[in-house]
C-alpha cells in the first residue's frame, strides 16, 4: 500500500514563506557582493588613472605594469602627473650606453616593435627605456596631418602686408594651438624623464629612438637640449608641417648623427632635402620591403642600430 503524504494548508504557507525568505536575502546581498568585489578588483589608490594626471592615455598602462611588474618604471613628470616606461637592462655587461624608444602612435611601451626592438638590443650591451605614445585626440589628428601650403610668390609691386587667402589660410594651418601645444609638451616631458631616470642609473644615453610617428617628436624633444644625443628613425611618418622644418630644425638642435631605417624606397627624398640644407651625419639605410616594420623585424633593426652606433658591436 502507498503511503499518502498529507501536506496541511499550514505547511504549505511555511514553505512559501521560507522561499520568499531565501530569495530576498539573496538579493539584497547581491549588490553588497558586487560592491565588495569590485573594490578588491580596483587597484590601490586608483594607479590606473593617476599613471596619467588628468589625461587618459588608453594605452593599458595598468595592466601593462601587472605583466612586466620588473621592468616597469612610473615617472614623475612636470606637471605632477605620470607616465609608464619600461626598463630593459642590457643581458651583457659592461654596458655601452643606454637608448629610450618612443613607440609609434597608438603603441604603448612594449607593443608593437617598440618591445620586440628593446629586447633585441639588451643582447647588443645596450640598456633600454621604452616609452608609450598616446595617439592625438581626433581634431587634433586632422590638423597635424593638413598638407602643408607653400606660400604663393607675391606680385612685382604688391605690398608685404596684403596678404592673400591662401596665405591667411597658411598662417592659419601652422599657428599651433593650445590643444597641440600641449600634447607635444606632453611628450617631450615624458623623455626628458626617460633621460633623467637613465641619469640615475648611472648610463649614459647614446641614442633617442623614434618608431614611425614617434619619429616627430624625438627630433623637436633634441633641438631643446645643450648635448643632444643620436636620433635613429624607424620607418618615420613626419607629419607635413614638421616635415617642412625638419632641416631647420635639425640644425638648430645639432645633432651629432641621425640614422635613418626605412623600408626599400623611402627616405630619398628627406635625404636629398637635408643634403641641400646642409645637415650633416645623415645616414639612410634600406631594411627589408612591405607597408611598415613589423615585431619580427626586431632583430635585424636591433642588429642595425647597434653597428651603427658601436661598429664593433656584436650582430
Amino acid at each position: 500500500m502507498r503511503r499518502i503524504r498529507i501536506i496541511s494548508k499550514g505547511m504549505y504557507r511555511w514553505r512559501i514563506s521560507g522561499c520568499l525568505l531565501i530569495v530576498m536575502l539573496a538579493v539584497g546581498s547581491t549588490p553588497a557582493i558586487a560592491q565588495d568585489q569590485g573594490a578588491d578588483a580596483e587597484p590601490p589608490s586608483s594607479a590606473a588613472t593617476e599613471a596619467r594626471g588628468v589625461v587618459s592615455s588608453g594605452l593599458g598602462e595598468w595592466g601593462l605594469s601587472q605583466r612586466f611588474p620588473d621592468s616597469a618604471l612610473w615617472l614623475e613628470l612636470e606637471d605632477g602627473a605620470r607616465t609608464l616606461a619600461l626598463f630593459w637592462p642590457e643581458m651583457e655587461t659592461p654596458a655601452r650606453g643606454a637608448v629610450i624608444i618612443l613607440a609609434d602612435e597608438g603603441e604603448n611601451a612594449e607593443s608593437g616593435l617598440a618591445g620586440a626592438l628593446a629586447r633585441e638590443l639588451t643582447y647588443r650591451k645596450l640598456a633600454v627605456l621604452s616609452l608609450g605614445l598616446e595617439a592625438p585626440p581626433a581634431a587634433l589628428e586632422k590638423i597635424l596631418e593638413r598638407p602643408r601650403i607653400a606660400p604663393e610668390a607675391k606680385p612685382e609691386g604688391q605690398s608685404p602686408d596684403a596678404d592673400s587667402p591662401a596665405t591667411i589660410d597658411v598662417m592659419a594651418v601652422e599657428a599651433p594651438g593650445d590643444q597641440e601645444a600641449a600634447y607635444r609638451e606632453r611628450i617631450r616631458d615624458e623623455l626628458a624623464a626617460g633621460a633623467a631616470e637613465l641619469t640615475t642609473r648611472e648610463y649614459e644615453l647614446v641614442a633617442v629612438v623614434g618608431i614611425g610617428r614617434g619619429s616627430n617628436h624625438v627630433v623637436t624633444y633634441a633641438a631643446e637640449l645643450g648635448a643632444p644625443p643620436a636620433l635613429i628613425w624607424v620607418g618615420p611618418k613626419f607629419y607635413p608641417g614638421d616635415a617642412g622644418q625638419l632641416s631647420a630644425t635639425l640644425e638648430k638642435a645639432a645633432v651629432p648623427r641621425i640614422l635613418e631605417l626605412s623600408l626599400s624606397g623611402d627616405g630619398g627624398e628627406r635625404k636629398a632635402s637635408l643634403a641641400r640644407a646642409g645637415v650633416q651625419g645623415f645616414s639612410l639605410q634600406a631594411v627589408g620591403s612591405g607597408t611598415e616594420f613589423l615585431p619580427r623585424d626586431g632583430k635585424a633593426l636591433a642588429g642595425r642600430i647597434a653597428a651603427w652606433l658601436i661598429p664593433d658591436a656584436r650582430q
